[in-house]
């Protein structure tokens, strides 16, 4: 751990450096009397900074880490694995026999984490997460932990201090980030399932650059305890998987109120009340009722059953960076939602075209997080990976992947001029749910492309911010405003189409993205088994 910096004795000449730093400047009469006020805060700081913190303990004797190892290149073609290990789960339980994967910014106890960097080294957290805690006792097995991208704060799949995460499909090209190497696994099945994290489309940008079912879930949903914070208001931790059964069988163990993570807002179930979504699913599927809603009756009974409503999102398609070609074939796609019984329309949510905007500044707080400023929530804390990074050195910040890097600059820049602006932001991010939540009163899921395009070449590491910056402009545009506004948005490949610069037979997945009301997912799993039972979307 890296030693700390021990604060200095309080003396007035320290107690005015510190209100000059705030601007102003303690009065001459009473500045004693500051600096004795202060000395006793100094006395209480070093006290609990001495004192053992306190994490939930892992159960290490029930669940041993063994084969814990950084796999050699050749055992690691794609450099998706950032550590294997094993870790067996219960003998009896819903997930027996599935093996999964974490990304690495996900807490296993004994297993090292390196979130992508070399900012620091040899972090080995000391607790489970809880999403770790519920699959084990499910059953699983725990193969590993995924690379990520660098402080999981990319699209695109070259940011890794370990190197690119290459597509399965052209390893040239990228996997998406920054569940980038949880995207892989899945996708060539070396593992059945993999738990990402997505703070602006971290699981369904590799989930639709590799072809996979990637969930980011109703914000809250799924606990985030024990898992690396960029922001707290729109961390999310969800489901990837081959097959959108499998996705709703993990999203039924690790989703439900843990009591740690105060992210789990109102209306979130406890685990034993979360939805059966694979016995809803299989229900409605063996009365040929996927795209079928109950509506709400009079009393205690529901309504007659309706049409499912697909709401096209009219904002959705008409952003400048969206490839032509993949917005026809997303378009075909939503066509056959009504071949298969759905009621199809074009719906329109004028706030979604400025909520990219809104989110590039909303997510300057991340900045706080580098700074070990992660106070105001109850949660739990990895206060050592805070000591692991602080201070900033030069070192440490030319480490940095450019995106946090720039975070940390804009961050601090947007805090002394506008303190007020990460306020307003989620002042105009409520707006937005309005706008969302008032389209979804019109329709049961709302759908867009995932991504504006399919999986580009991979730039070098050493190619400059600005040339990124240039040639991934735009593609969050339909994932980032999820992440701010929590309504749940699932991943489904839809369909394959050439890069646009060739070749013609080098076929990549494009991404479809259904968009739900909160707490919805089994309506957003319903349509997507619909439509991927009866379409083979690598024929389309």
């Amino acid at each position: 751990m890296a030693s700390e910096i021990l604060a200095p004795e309080i003396t007035v000449e320290v107690l005015q450096q510190t209100a000059g730093k705030l601007g102003v400047k303690v009065p001459q009469n009473v500045e004693h009397d500051f600096a004795e006020l202060m000395r006793g805060t100094r006395e209480a700081i070093l006290a609990v900074a001495a004192m053992e913190d306190f994490v939930p303990p892992a159960d290490l004797d029930k669940y041993p880490r063994t084969d814990v190892v950084h796999p050699p290149p050749e055992h690691n073609p794609y450099n998706a694995w950032a550590t294997k290990a094993t870790v067996i789960g219960a003998k009896e339980g819903i997930l027996s026999g599935k093996t999964l994967v974490l990304k690495d910014n996900i807490c296993l106890a004994g297993v090292p984490c390196e979130f992508g960097t070399k900012v620091f080294s040899d972090w080995v957290p000391n607790t489970d997460a809880t999403v770790v805690k519920r699959i084990l006792d499910a059953g699983v097995t725990i193969t590993g932990k995924a690379t990520c991208e660098n402080f999981c704060a990319y699209g695109a799949s070259n940011t890794s201090a370990h190197g690119p995460v290459g597509n399965p499909y052209d390893k040239t090209r990228s996997s998406g980030g920054s569940s980038s190497g949880c995207g892989v696994l899945v996708a060539i099945g070396e593992v059945d399932m993999a738990i990402g994290a997505d703070q602006g489309g971290s699981i369904r940008m590799p989930a639709s650059q590799v072809g996979i079912v990637g969930l980011k879930p109703t914000f809250g949903l799924v606990p985030y305890t024990g898992i690396i914070s960029s922001e707290t208001s729109i961390d999310h931790a969800g489901p990837m998987t081959r097959d959108i059964l499998t996705n709703a069988q993990l999203l039924k163990v690790i989703a439900g109120v843990d009591g740690l993570d105060d992210r789990q807002i109102a209306g979130t179930p406890f685990p034993n009340q979360v939805p059966d979504y694979p016995a809803l699913l299989a229900r409605a599927k063996s009365a040929h009722a996927l795209l079928s809603i109950a509506e709400q009756g009079t009393g205690p009974f529901p309504g007659n059953p309706r049409k499912l409503r697909v709401g096209i999102l009219k904002e959705g398609f008409t952003f400048q960076e969206l490839d032509p070609h993949v917005a026809s074939l997303v378009k075909e796609a939503a066509k056959k939602f009504e071949e298969l019984g759905a009621e199809v329309i074009e719906i329109s949510v004028p706030g979604h075209s400025q909520a990219v905007l809104v989110g590039r500044v909303h997510r300057l707080t991340q900045y706080n997080n580098l700074l070990g400023r992660t106070s105001g929530t109850r949660q739990i804390y990895q206060t050592d990976l805070t000591q692991e990074i602080l201070p900033w050195t030069q070192e440490k910040f030319d480490k940095l992947w450019y995106v946090s890097a720039g975070l940390l600059l804009q961050g601090q820049y947007c805090d002394e001029y506008y303190p007020y602006l990460h306020g307003k932001t989620h002042n105009l991010v409520r707006k937005l749910r309005y706008e969302y939540d008032d389209a979804l009163s019109k329709v049961d899921v709302l759908l867009m492309p995932t991504l504006p395009w399919v999986a580009k070449k991979l730039l070098g590491q050493d190619v400059s911010p600005s040339e990124h910056m240039k040639d991934y402009s735009g593609f969050n545009t339909n994932t980032v405003p999820f992440n701010m506004t929590g309504h749940p948005a699932l991943s489904i490949p839809c369909g394959m189409l050439p890069p646009p610069e060739g070749p013609e037979d080098l076929r990549l997945p494009v991404g479809l993205q259904l968009v739900g009301k909160y707490h919805d997912e089994l309506t957003l799993y319903k349509a997507a088994l619909a439509w991927s039972d009866a379409y083979d979307w690598k024929t389309l």
